[in-house]
């Protein structure tokens, strides 16, 4: 499941924890822990504290999931392993 959050992540957009709750079938609590997990491992980085969903005019730019406060962008490990469709983060699942 951490494999389909990345690749959520990877196909752009904001979307809120909610709504990527939604689409995978799973509490916004779960799809917290895995973005929580997802940092850990090196696949994602916050962007910002706070996040106003005003991406036009964010410095930071490439956000894409945001929730509680926070936003999550891929890192560059994140961005290859999302394009490959495998790696670690599917055999963490």
């Amino acid at each position: 499941m951490l494999e389909q959050l990345l690749e959520l992540v990877a196909n752009g957009g904001l979307s809120t924890s909610e709504e990527v709750a939604r689409r995978l079938s799973v509490s916004p609590l779960l799809v917290e822990a895995m973005l929580e997990e997802l940092t850990r491992l090196g696949y994602l980085r916050r962007v910002l504290s706070g996040c106003s969903g005003h991406c036009a005019g964010c410095a930071m730019g490439g956000c894409a999931v945001a929730g509680r406060g926070r936003a999550w962008a891929l890192t560059e490990t994140g961005a290859r392993t999302a394009s490959q469709g495998q790696g670690d983060a599917a055999r963490a699942c």
